[in-house]
């Protein structure tokens, strides 16, 4: 049935927001990652927790008797909830389960340092997606298939700096299990999890130069004025931009040619 998967995900994360997320962890988050690549990796299981055709019961216990004494039992009983529930595909299930595992890093964020540890997790994973899409070599080797996980996590701790433990895990795991998306789009899908959270958009920004860390700032709080909304910063550098700089909002976009309607934007860049 069309849209059973996206109510069944909106209420599995009520249910995580309710009863678990209070006590959520970064554990918590690998673990429900774990699951998910495990659905990904193994055909049987996932049929088995996803055919409509078998009561829900009958898949609560495959997923129960599978899990029993491998995870957390926090984790065990959502994959037991998520495995009663109606899914239209076989890999919605997986996926619900890695949106649950954002979720718990979110958690396990907020917990630690508020909705300001938070926002660091969202602007890890951006700076994240910048690097790695302004380079093509970069993205080569994140997608080359002879290279192992770890030569890639390490590769990604080399060029990129990182300043959350939340967002070192989702980093990690949208380099060492992207699900056949590009690590670089995975990481700013969740990106967009953890902005939605907070009820903020995501800007998407191609500057002809790079920015500093002072003038990602003012450039930040200027769009979000100009847009009366909170936005995070998603920033690409492409020199052949016209008038310096183009940003997306949405479907809205707004290039140089348009800076009499953001004329302050201009100095926000150029600004010491």
């Amino acid at each position: 049935m069309a849209g059973v998967s996206t109510e069944s995900q909106d209420a599995l994360a009520q249910v995580f927001e309710q009863r678990f997320a209070a006590d959520a962890s970064t554990t918590t988050s690998n673990e429900l990652f774990a699951v998910a690549n495990l659905l990904d990796q193994n055909g049987s299981l996932r049929r088995g927790l996803t055919d409509p055709s078998r009561e829900a019961e009958q898949r609560r216990g495959i997923a129960a008797s599978v899990l029993e004494g491998k995870v957390y039992p926090a984790v065990r009983e959502l994959a037991i909830i998520a495995a009663g529930s109606r899914w239209s595909g076989e890999r919605d299930l997986a996926d619900a389960l890695e949106h649950l595992a954002v979720l718990a890093s979110a958690a396990a964020a907020e917990r630690r340092g508020g909705q300001e540890a938070v926002t660091a997790v969202i602007e890890d994973l951006l700076r994240f997606t910048g690097v790695v899409e302004a380079d093509a070599r970069l993205q080569n080797a994140l997608t080359d298939q002879r290279a192992t996980a770890q030569a890639k996590k390490r590769l990604v701790s080399e060029v990129v700096a990182l300043r959350t433990p939340e967002g070192q895990e989702l980093v990690n795991q949208a380099v060492e299990h992207p699900r056949g998306a590009l690590p670089a789009m995975l990481a700013e899908r969740f990106a967009g999890v953890l902005a939605a959270l907070q009820k903020r958009s995501i800007a998407q920004v191609t500057v002809s130069a790079p920015l500093d860390e002072q003038r990602r700032e003012r450039l930040q709080r200027t769009l979000s004025s100009i847009y009366g909304k909170d936005l995070a910063l998603d920033l690409t550098v492409d020199p052949e931009i016209i008038g310096g700089i183009k940003v997306q909002v949405g479907d809205e976009v707004i290039d140089g040619s348009v800076l009499a309607r953001i004329s302050d934007l201009g100095r926000t860049m150029t600004a010491s």
